[in-house]
């Protein structure tokens, strides 16, 4: 794979998470379930957390992602025979921010039982 293919499949594949973080923006779910959604022991507690942990974690993916386009820009510049792998790799760290950011979210506005603090 060249490096201009590696730059494009890269710059497409976050293209694709700041489209699927648009989709779960503009579709939430609605009620809690096993197959859709910011879904942890913690944010299934109870509807209201379900709702407030949703919320959150799809307006930060959204920024994510946004920001993500950065990654395969300056490593192209840097390490372009590299492009795609280190996209890839940052990509998954910034998501798994979201996780880390959502449950301090969560930390910080519900008690262990899913109440309201």
């Amino acid at each position: 794979m060249t490096t201009i293919d590696q730059f494009l499949c890269a710059l497409a594949y976050c293209l694709f998470i700041l489209i699927l973080g648009i989709i779960f923006q503009k579709y939430p779910p609605k009620k809690i379930n096993h197959f859709y959604g910011y879904r942890t022991r913690r944010s299934m507690a109870n509807q209201v957390i379900w709702k407030a942990a949703n919320t959150y974690a799809n307006r930060f993916l959204v920024r994510i992602a946004a920001y993500s386009f950065a990654i395969p820009v300056a490593s192209y510049f840097m390490f372009p025979e590299y492009n795609l792998f280190i996209t890839i790799v940052g990509n998954t760290v910034l998501l798994m921010t979201v996780l880390w950011f959502t449950e301090t979210y969560l930390n910080k506005h519900f008690d262990k039982y899913g109440n309201p603090k």
